[in-house]
């Protein structure tokens, strides 16, 4: 049965997608994410605030009074994201993915995408509602730090103050607002920094392995938030979905001697291509 989220089912949607992630990993010959309070909280987190958000476009699966698969998307300014699509291991591959994403797309506008992983049944699948698929890379690696150029122009972003630009450079380069998930964002650890000057605007939101989420309204801007990214990440970096569009972004971390791979896919469906942009896995 395909019904809505309640907020009762989200510590359950949680550890599936935990479950499901882990398994997607190990299929794909990836290092699973260990489960630790920090990832469990963030991962509840962002089904709580999405489920406040969009419960219109909040659903999940549910056999023999268990929730075994969930999907969310979030809708701003007419644009739609498909945020989160998992189906616990143990019933995959009876029609729940489907049923799913039928399911949010009935919130679905003529602005859609979503971030794909590598599944192919999951790329089957997006291309058959009428999603075009633009393939992408992955880099990662550790960095020749000698590599890292002098960086100027770029400082500490502060949710107080630096709202506007936020939301001006996001709406310019997806033609949507954040607006609804600074809250979100600022309750949580994740830093940012910003560029605002006269060679452009941009922001970038940092994680330890490198860049969460990255806009600019020039590529002058962008990449200079790009390696300022790379050089306050650790050892090891890892920057996704560099398409065709993104060159830029390939060009620094070609130039930081990372490594690419085939990654996953964008898939649109009368959204534009985004550039400069690095998009939100959780926010789009």
């Amino acid at each position: 049965m395909i019904r809505p989220l309640l907020a009762a089912d989200i510590a359950a949607c949680q550890l599936l997608t935990h479950e499901a992630q882990t398994d997607l990993d190990r299929r794909i010959g990836e290092t699973p994410t260990e489960l630790t309070d920090e990832v469990a909280v963030r991962r509840h987190r962002r089904i709580a605030h999405l489920h406040q958000t969009d419960p219109d476009s909040a659903w999940v699966a549910e056999v023999d009074g268990a929730v075994v698969g969930v999907s969310l998307a979030l809708v701003r300014d007419g644009m739609w994201f498909l945020s989160l699509l998992m189906v616990h291991p143990s019933h995959q591959g009876k029609g729940l993915g489907r049923d799913l994403l039928d399911a949010a797309l009935t919130t679905a506008t003529d602005r859609s995408w979503i971030l794909s992983t590598v599944d192919p049944a999951a790329l089957r699948r997006y291309q058959r509602a009428g999603f075009d698929l633009h393939p992408s890379y992955t880099a990662r690696g550790p960095v020749d730090r000698s590599r890292i150029p002098a960086v100027q122009g770029i400082r500490e972003g502060s949710y107080d103050d630096d709202r506007g630009l936020l939301d001006r450079v996001v709406k310019a380069v997806r033609g949507a607002t954040m607006t609804p998930d600074i809250d979100y964002l600022a309750e949580g650890p994740v830093r940012f920094v910003v560029a605002d000057d006269a060679a452009g605007h941009g922001f970038a939101f940092l994680r330890s392995g490198g860049v969460v989420w990255l806009g600019a309204t020039t590529e002058d801007a962008a990449r200079r938030l790009l390696w300022t990214s790379i050089a306050e990440a650790g050892d090891e970096v890892e920057v996704d979905w560099l398409g065709g569009n993104q060159q830029w972004a390939t060009d620094v971390c070609l130039d930081a001697r990372l490594g690419l791979k085939g990654g996953a896919s964008l898939c649109l469906r009368g959204q534009p291509t985004m550039s400069p942009y690095l998009p939100s896995g959780a926010l789009g």
